[in-house]
């Protein structure tokens, strides 16, 4: 499977030093128009953040371009809240765990 290479300006490729978490914060409050503060871990990305399934598949790609990862239908369907997609985000991008 070809790893898929970032595009936006945002999607710089993640390292030991960058924060993942402050990084989804960013593409999440992109994507939503929403304030950086409101993207918790606790967060429900539908109850709390107010996002549709559109904007849900949007998220998903940025963060797929964000962080060079591919997320498949059935794992998008289990990320419900931004600490889910943390940890799905760390358990596929090695250099995450280490940050």
């Amino acid at each position: 499977m070809a790893q898929v290479q970032p595009t936006a300006p945002e999607a710089r490729p993640i390292t030991a030093n960058t924060d993942d978490a402050s990084r989804v914060r960013e593409i999440t409050a992109r994507v939503l128009g929403i304030a950086q503060e409101r993207v918790v871990e606790k967060a429900n990305f539908v109850t709390d953040l107010g996002a549709s399934s559109l904007d849900l598949v949007e998220l998903i790609m940025a963060i797929e371009d964000g962080f060079g990862i591919e997320i498949s239908d059935s794992a998008a369907e289990r990320i419900i809240t931004v600490g889910d997609l943390l940890a799905f985000i760390r358990s596929q991008v090695p250099a995450a765990k280490a940050a």
